[in-house]
């Protein structure tokens, strides 16, 4: 979900859930299930409403799409205005090159940054897969390059490999141990879920605010598509009673 809430001078950007790419974007938006992702031709599209204006950007994905997570950090880093991140819950994989993209970057005391070895799936000879790992490195090498920027000066490039290879979990105050961020006093967050296959050491306090937040938004998710059923069988049913001469047009 992105939402946007502008005034004279000032703006804020809330992206919540997976990032996606922008044909998985448009299939999500047909089936009215966009407000669970981002993808880039949609921020864009906001993006351009928000011109010239200071920029706040609340974050709080599991990640997603490379491609698509940079392209979105590229927009943020490009904006015309002053631009602020703040992890409203947790940042994760690719969210984080959002994060890093910004002016200045906040995260709360009790939010969560997650930094890993980006991922892939693929179906193969032995020359493909070998062409995958020198791709996944090359990926993960240009991640490393935005940390590397954003980390504290006494903090070397092989500590940010190292913490990329083991997938480092950060409170906001370890986060200010490595990186130029200012800590906010805690605030409740809650982790919005999204795609975390590729997850392997998340905190015990996260999964129990994901596993709560998960139990709300099934049973919204459920709701939604019982909707969504009894529209397309209304639609279906008058369709037929057309066809038959049942219903007049």
């Amino acid at each position: 979900m992105i939402r946007v809430e502008n005034s004279a001078d000032k703006a804020e950007i809330y992206i919540s859930g997976d990032i996606i790419d922008d044909d998985e974007g448009a299939i999500m938006a047909w089936w009215d299930e966009g407000d669970a992702y981002q993808w880039p031709s949609d921020i864009k599209k906001q993006l351009d409403e928000v011109k010239g204006k200071d920029l706040t950007i609340y974050i709080n994905s599991s990640g997603g799409s490379v491609p698509a997570g940079v392209a979105i950090a590229n927009m943020i880093k490009r904006h015309d205005g002053h631009t602020t991140a703040v992890v409203d819950g947790w940042c994760c994989s690719i969210a984080t090159q959002i994060f890093f993209a910004a002016d200045d970057r906040q995260i709360p005391k009790n939010a969560y940054l997650m930094i890993h070895k980006p991922a892939t799936g693929i179906v193969g000879n032995a020359d493909d897969l070998e062409k995958a790992i020198t791709f996944l490195n090359t990926i993960q090498d240009g991640m490393e390059t935005v940390y590397n920027d954003a980390a504290n000066d006494d903090v070397t490039p092989e500590t940010i490999h190292d913490m990329v290879n083991n997938e480092t979990w950060l409170t906001g105050e370890q986060a200010k141990q490595y990186f130029q961020v200012t800590v906010l006093d805690s605030t409740q967050t809650v982790a919005k879920a999204g795609k975390s296959g590729n997850m392997k050491n998340i905190p015990d306090a996260i999964i129990a605010a994901w596993k709560k937040q998960n139990a709300a938004d099934d049973a919204e998710q459920k709701a939604k598509r019982q909707r969504l059923q009894k529209d397309l069988s209304n639609k279906i049913t008058i369709a037929v009673a057309k066809a038959k001469g049942v219903l007049a047009e």
